[in-house]
């Protein structure tokens, strides 16, 4: 072997091994949605038996470092015959919330967000909003990057739902605790895209949150369960599996 030619290979060896490789979704995770025993009632309280014996996501992390954020969050997924049921508790020093009416721009108040892809094959998915005034905001995506979110807000989920604040809302000057969200989204808001879901399905799904407040440094903190490598909580790829079980 010629040096001109050992060099060669050299060069593209140490070329190669600088090249940044391409940033890969992680593989979904698996999360159980287990059956409801007995009545849930949409009051904030979330002190039914039923809601003891959900499984609880409580790793929520920031999109791209995949960090913890210093606001901790958690939620509990519960269904029925008739309703997905989630109850999200936030962790919240300055508890935030502007927006009054239906389908406006929540994501610029504290925000409780659940997106929902019923199918990972296809391109429909739907994204539903609730802030701290019990504000909320349904979004039905036939496909992503279709649109601003003014052209999906037609879709309604129907969804019942209780907020209550730990603390004084839009009260900057003192220290609240967090706020809560319990609601019921009804399974036939999904029949578009799905039937109800049997025992045994898997649904993509990913639990986000807007925080904003005074006592974070950059004003703003963005959340969520699914390991996000993007700063989108449109990237589906990313999102976790939700299965129907008992």
């Amino acid at each position: 072997m010629t040096r001109r030619l050992l060099a060669a290979l050299v060069l593209a060896t140490l070329t190669w091994g600088c090249l940044p490789r391409a940033t890969r979704e992680p593989e979904p995770r698996l999360f159980q949605c287990h059956r409801a025993r007995g009545n849930i009632t949409i009051d904030g309280k979330i002190d039914e038996p039923a809601w003891q014996a959900a499984q609880v996501l409580d790793d929520f992390r920031l999109p791209i470092s995949l960090e913890r954020p210093q606001s901790a969050s958690s939620v509990r997924v519960l269904w029925d015959d008739e309703c997905l049921y989630f109850a999200m508790v936030m962790e919240d020093l300055d508890v935030y919330g502007m927006k009054t009416e239906h389908d406006t721009r929540t994501w610029e108040d504290d925000v409780a967000e659940l997106f929902v892809k019923p199918s990972a094959a296809d391109h429909p998915y739907y994204e539903i909003h609730v802030n701290p005034r019990n504000t909320k905001l349904d979004l039905f995506f036939p496909r992503r990057g279709a649109g601003t979110f003014d052209r999906f807000t037609p879709w309604s989920s129907g969804m019942r739902s209780a907020v209550i604040v730990k603390g004084t809302l839009n009260n900057w000057r003192d220290k609240d605790k967090g706020w809560l969200v319990e609601a019921a989204i009804p399974l036939k808001a999904f029949a578009a895209t799905t039937p109800k879901p049997q025992l045994g399905d898997r649904w993509r799904f990913a639990f986000c949150r807007y925080d904003y407040s005074v006592h974070l440094e950059n004003g703003r903190e963005l959340s969520s369960t699914a390991l996000l490598t993007k700063a989108s909580f449109h990237t589906f790829e990313a999102y976790d599996d939700m299965e129907f079980a008992e």
